[in-house]
């Protein structure tokens, strides 16, 4: 199983609600059983921590030499996170069809 991993400043309040609209994406998706998610602190995550880490804009500096980084310009832009999660998850994943990702 793979690690989606969302980062914020604390750990606390934005990677939490980006976390859950994650696994809800997951869910519909029909891939909740080949990711899980977790969240964290910028200042105490590592590379080994996920397989793909969800971040917002500011923190790209910061986390610049982390694998499979999705950028998010803005954190409550639910259709955003959909398009950037689908196309890092599914672009990669094959039997997955298109049309799941307007499910």
């Amino acid at each position: 199983m793979k690690t989606i991993m969302t980062v914020c400043g604390t750990g606390l309040g934005s990677s939490f609600v980006v976390e859950m609209n994650i696994r809800t994406l997951l869910d519909t998706w029909g891939l909740s059983d080949q990711y899980q998610t977790t969240h964290g602190a910028v200042y105490e995550v590592n590379q080994n921590d996920a397989e793909y880490f969800v971040i917002a804009r500011d923190l790209e500096d910061i986390m610049c030499g982390f694998p499979n980084l999705i950028i998010l310009n803005s954190i409550i832009d639910q259709e955003e996170l959909k398009e950037k999660l689908y196309k890092a998850l599914c672009g990669k994943q094959k039997g997955t069809k298109k049309d799941e990702y307007d499910s």
